[in-house]
């Protein structure tokens, strides 16, 4: 995939246009095995397969892993025997994006690309 540089304001523009204003229904696209996530795939698996962030011991919630991390990673992924949906691929890995997001105060965070629409699940 190409890699591609744009405003957090743009993402979420192209998002509402393309999936609706429900962040939950916006959908991204692992770079590496296709797999589709919107932002309800990723709260249930997260109700199945709860996470915190290491740092604060705070729960992880859906916003934070959508078109950053393959749902893969949330269901179990990492785990030697996992045959399941998706992979261990994320955005801020060794090969990061491939979409650049520039955030309001000038920082750039790298992302998954937005799903096509008629391909979100």
């Amino acid at each position: 995939m190409d890699h591609r540089k744009l405003t957090q304001a743009e993402l979420v523009n192209e998002a509402r246009e393309r999936f609706g204003d429900d962040p939950m229904a916006w959908g991204f696209q692992c770079p590496s095995c296709k797999d589709i996530a919107t932002g309800q795939d990723f709260h249930e698996a997260l109700e199945k397969h709860p996470r915190t962030h290491a740092r604060t011991n705070e729960s992880v919630i859906a916003s934070d892993l959508l078109g950053q991390e393959c749902i893969g990673r949330t269901l179990g992924a990492l785990a030697k025997s996992y045959t399941g949906r998706g992979c261990t691929w994320a955005a801020y890995g060794l090969l990061p994006g491939p979409w650049e997001i520039v955030l309001p105060d000038g920082r750039s965070v790298h992302g998954f690309p937005l799903a096509p629409k008629d391909g979100a699940s």
